[in-house]
């Protein structure tokens, strides 16, 4: 039986990914292409922009931090189911991608280039694969947006004559969702509910009429009692354990926080009590591990995966991560996930208390490293 274009398209090895930052003197043209237009373009201010600062204001310090990354396809015959499977395996690639969690993720970002495409089909087959792919993203705490050259009718956020998505070379451009992101996603019943999932009502005051708006359009009522400021799960599993803790979301401080060291230097915390949580899975048998250890740490998982006698360990799979443990990527936490092995580097049990996720962006629990490991049963473990 003859494959389909998509078989076709997905049997081949993924292309490589390309660093932007070093694209514009080194790997594809269409690359170095982006490289220039992410500098010139999305560095720059814009004077149809509505307001001051650069086009987009997570880019240079994306270009900065070297998270930003390309990938080409090189088809040009590539229909939108074929573009869709390409994106559902790039936003695997892109989960797996380091920074994994904390606000360091909040920054990366994976464009996928499409450089070849018919000009006459741009548009209609970018667009359409992005507006369905969205049901897949944003569930994750995703989002995927559309740029080509047209460019596409998407209206600014600060002046709706303005159409910002231009692109010298059409992709599709897969990140972390921020609460801005309401604006794109409140006309969309299903969209909108897996928003408020994720950031409850929680939303930039500039914006809170729109999701007021939608919330009553699509007949959802919204309180900070029916989402409180963490994962309800957390709450419960705290509150049954009689933990003691505190909630920190990171849009109360008067600092923007950006970074792992803009949480620490906000709380007056060395960096190392500020954890991450991995989730691995092992190759050989597909068991799940939850890893906790400080921002400031590297975890080797070859040496980890001899001390579990796991095999090869790697970062499991978005979909594992959505089905086993529930949390967004930036927020996972050991708290209140059954049947997964947690184990905690030995070292964050020298400090008084931890910050972990809160199961929300942007949301996290301090609390005292010995309730952490007890709450989630782990085993201390040396990670030097």
């Amino acid at each position: 039986m003859a494959q389909t274009l998509t078989e076709r398209t997905l049997d081949r090895a993924a292309p490589p990914l390309l660093p932007v930052h070093m694209a514009a003197s080194a790997g594809h043209p269409a690359a170095a292409t982006i490289a220039r237009w992410a500098r010139d373009y999305l560095c720059a201010p814009h004077p149809e922009l509505g307001r001051n600062g650069p086009m987009c204001p997570f880019v240079p310090g994306a270009l900065m931090k070297k998270l930003m990354f390309a990938t080409v396809y090189e088809d040009d015959d590539l229909d939108i189911d074929a573009i869709k499977a390409i994106l559902l395996r790039e936003m695997e690639r892109f989960i797996e991608l380091e920074p994994v969690s904390g606000n360091e993720a909040q920054f990366k970002s994976l464009m996928v280039l499409f450089p070849y495409l018919a000009e006459d089909d741009v548009a209609g087959v970018i667009e359409a694969a992005q507006a369905d792919l969205q049901r897949h993203f944003v569930p994750n705490g995703l989002m995927v947006g559309e740029f080509h050259a047209g460019p596409p009718d998407k209206r600014g956020l600060w002046n709706p004559e303005f159409r910002p998505l231009y692109s010298p070379v059409p992709m599709l451009v897969i990140r972390h969702m921020v609460p801005t992101d309401i604006l794109f996603l409140k006309d969309n019943a299903h969209l909108f509910r897996e928003y408020v999932k994720i950031y409850g009502n929680a939303v930039p005051e500039r914006f809170r009429s729109h999701f007021e708006e939608a919330a009553q359009r699509f007949g959802m009522t919204i309180t900070s009692e029916d989402h409180p400021q963490a994962a309800p799960r957390i709450i419960d599993a705290l509150s049954a354990a009689k933990t003691a803790y505190k909630v920190h979301r990171h849009d109360d401080f008067e600092r923007p926080i950006r970074t792992p060291n803009d949480f620490a230097d906000a709380l007056g915390y060395d960096l190392s009590r500020i954890t991450k949580t991995l989730f691995l899975k092992s190759r050989v048998d597909a068991r799940h591990y939850l890893v906790v250890c400080g921002m400031d740490k590297r975890v080797d998982l070859s040496s980890l995966a001899k001390k579990l006698d796991a095999g090869r360990l790697e970062m499991a799979p978005l979909s594992d991560l959505q089905d086993r443990v529930g949390y967004p990527p930036t927020s996972v936490t050991p708290i209140a996930v059954p049947d997964i092995p947690a184990f905690i580097d030995e070292t964050l049990l020298a400090h008084t208390t931890v910050l972990t996720g809160a199961g929300v962006p942007r949301v996290e629990i301090e609390l005292s490293p010995i309730d952490l490991m007890t709450l989630c049963q782990a085993q201390a473990l040396s990670l030097s």
